[in-house]
């Protein structure tokens, strides 16, 4: 059980930083944006944080497909989040040249 509350943390620890580079990036910064980013981040790990529930209240020792799933959905979400932080940051420093 030890790797899988590292991979959990490590996986919300790297939601939580592409969520900052696409706040960071983005032009206005205003108190909409601020509080968008926060329902849009806890919404993001929910999914994630139901299923790590679920599994530590479970006995069985066998695979859980629904953990499995609820960690690729977060990791592509958090891969969107980057990429998408990462275009908004390119085309903001093109405009300036």
């Amino acid at each position: 059980m030890v790797r899988l509350e590292w991979e959990a943390v490590l996986t919300y620890v790297l939601l939580v930083t592409s969520y900052l580079c696409l706040y960071a990036a983005i032009h206005k910064r205003t108190t909409f944006a601020r509080y968008s980013m926060t329902v849009l981040l806890v919404a993001s790990g929910a999914p994630l944080a139901v299923m790590l529930v679920l599994e530590s209240r479970r006995e069985a020792l066998d695979a859980n497909i629904g953990l499995g799933m609820a960690f690729m959905l977060t990791w592509a979400i958090t891969l969107l989040v980057f990429a998408a932080s990462l275009m908004v940051w390119v085309v903001k420093r093109r405009r300036k040249r």
